[in-house]
Protein backbone atom coordinates (compact mmCIF):
# COMPACT_ATOMS: atom_id res chain seq x y z
CA UNK A 1 0.00 0.00 0.00
CA UNK A 2 1.38 3.23 -1.04
CA UNK A 3 1.63 6.12 1.70
CA UNK A 4 -0.75 8.32 -0.45
CA UNK A 5 -3.39 5.55 0.32
CA UNK A 6 -2.45 5.22 3.62
CA UNK A 7 -2.88 8.66 4.50
CA UNK A 8 -6.20 8.76 2.64
CA UNK A 9 -7.63 5.81 4.04
CA UNK A 10 -6.78 7.40 7.55
CA UNK A 11 -8.21 10.83 6.78
CA UNK A 12 -11.16 9.36 4.62
CA UNK A 13 -10.58 12.41 2.28
CA UNK A 14 -13.38 13.22 0.01
CA UNK A 15 -12.41 12.99 -3.67
CA UNK A 16 -12.67 14.94 -6.79
CA UNK A 17 -13.16 13.47 -9.70
CA UNK A 18 -10.86 15.63 -12.88
CA UNK A 19 -12.71 13.16 -15.70
CA UNK A 20 -16.20 14.53 -14.76
CA UNK A 21 -17.07 16.36 -18.19
CA UNK A 22 -19.17 18.48 -16.14
CA UNK A 23 -16.81 21.14 -15.03
CA UNK A 24 -19.65 23.32 -12.96
CA UNK A 25 -20.58 20.52 -11.25
CA UNK A 26 -16.88 19.72 -10.48
CA UNK A 27 -16.23 23.01 -9.18
CA UNK A 28 -19.12 23.02 -6.90
CA UNK A 29 -17.97 19.99 -5.26
CA UNK A 30 -14.87 21.17 -4.74
CA UNK A 31 -16.50 24.51 -3.19
CA UNK A 32 -18.29 22.22 -1.32
CA UNK A 33 -15.81 19.72 0.21
CA UNK A 34 -13.63 22.84 0.85
CA UNK A 35 -16.61 24.26 2.81
CA UNK A 36 -17.08 21.01 4.98
CA UNK A 37 -13.78 19.27 5.04
CA UNK A 38 -10.50 21.77 4.23
CA UNK A 39 -9.29 18.61 2.64
CA UNK A 40 -10.31 16.50 -0.39
CA UNK A 41 -8.08 14.25 -2.88
CA UNK A 42 -8.07 14.36 -6.44
CA UNK A 43 -8.24 11.46 -8.48
CA UNK A 44 -7.94 11.35 -12.18
CA UNK A 45 -5.62 14.36 -12.28
CA UNK A 46 -3.24 12.33 -14.83
CA UNK A 47 -0.26 13.77 -12.41
CA UNK A 48 2.26 10.64 -12.67
CA UNK A 49 2.41 8.38 -9.72
CA UNK A 50 5.52 8.49 -9.99
CA UNK A 51 6.45 11.67 -9.52
CA UNK A 52 3.78 12.45 -6.75
CA UNK A 53 5.89 9.70 -4.52
CA UNK A 54 9.05 11.37 -5.33
CA UNK A 55 7.29 14.75 -3.95
CA UNK A 56 6.12 13.07 -0.82
CA UNK A 57 9.37 11.62 -0.36
CA UNK A 58 11.35 15.01 -0.58
CA UNK A 59 8.85 16.51 1.50
CA UNK A 60 9.08 13.78 4.35
CA UNK A 61 13.51 14.61 4.06
CA UNK A 62 12.70 18.36 4.20
CA UNK A 63 10.13 18.24 7.58
CA UNK A 64 12.28 15.90 9.19
CA UNK A 65 15.72 18.12 9.02
CA UNK A 66 16.64 19.37 12.70
CA UNK A 67 14.75 23.34 13.07
CA UNK A 68 17.90 24.90 12.56
CA UNK A 69 18.81 23.75 9.20
CA UNK A 70 15.24 24.31 8.19
CA UNK A 71 15.40 27.60 9.49
CA UNK A 72 18.33 28.25 6.72
CA UNK A 73 15.30 29.07 3.99
CA UNK A 74 13.18 31.06 6.39
CA UNK A 75 10.32 32.56 4.19
CA UNK A 76 11.31 35.39 3.11
CA UNK A 77 9.32 39.44 2.77
CA UNK A 78 7.31 37.54 -0.87
CA UNK A 79 6.19 34.70 1.45
CA UNK A 80 8.46 31.92 -0.16
CA UNK A 81 10.30 29.02 2.21
CA UNK A 82 10.00 27.75 5.51
CA UNK A 83 7.77 28.46 7.81
CA UNK A 84 8.04 27.03 11.52
CA UNK A 85 5.62 25.54 13.53
CA UNK A 86 3.79 28.04 15.72
CA UNK A 87 5.54 30.94 13.35
CA UNK A 88 1.70 32.11 11.76
CA UNK A 89 -1.21 33.08 13.46
CA UNK A 90 -4.08 33.01 11.06
CA UNK A 91 -6.83 33.82 13.22
CA UNK A 92 -5.32 36.69 16.07
CA UNK A 93 -9.04 36.74 17.82
CA UNK A 94 -8.80 33.33 19.19
CA UNK A 95 -5.52 34.22 21.50
CA UNK A 96 -3.60 30.95 20.32
CA UNK A 97 0.15 30.66 20.59
CA UNK A 98 -0.07 29.59 17.00
CA UNK A 99 -1.32 27.80 14.27
CA UNK A 100 -0.18 24.30 14.56
CA UNK A 101 1.27 23.96 10.90
CA UNK A 102 4.56 24.58 9.71
CA UNK A 103 4.54 24.50 5.78
CA UNK A 104 7.37 25.12 2.65
CA UNK A 105 6.09 27.81 0.35
CA UNK A 106 7.13 28.38 -3.06
CA UNK A 107 5.51 29.68 -6.73
CA UNK A 108 6.18 29.71 -10.03
CA UNK A 109 9.56 31.29 -11.34
CA UNK A 110 8.74 31.76 -14.71
CA UNK A 111 8.96 35.63 -15.69
CA UNK A 112 10.06 37.44 -12.41
CA UNK A 113 13.05 38.76 -11.14
CA UNK A 114 14.87 38.41 -7.72
CA UNK A 115 12.91 41.60 -6.72
CA UNK A 116 9.96 39.42 -7.32
CA UNK A 117 11.33 36.76 -4.11
CA UNK A 118 12.27 34.17 -5.69
CA UNK A 119 11.84 30.58 -4.80
CA UNK A 120 14.23 29.65 -2.30
CA UNK A 121 15.10 25.67 -1.95
CA UNK A 122 17.40 24.09 0.83
CA UNK A 123 21.16 23.87 -0.31
CA UNK A 124 22.40 20.33 -2.09
CA UNK A 125 23.89 19.40 1.12
CA UNK A 126 20.86 19.48 2.84
CA UNK A 127 19.19 17.42 1.00
CA UNK A 128 19.06 13.36 1.41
Amino acid sequence: MTAEIMVEKALKLPKIDLASPDRVATARANRQVCLDHGFFSLINHQVDSGFIKGVFEETRKFFSLPLPDKLKVACNEGYRGYTAMCAETLDPSINSTGDLKEMFSFGPQEGITPQDFLNQWPPKDMQG
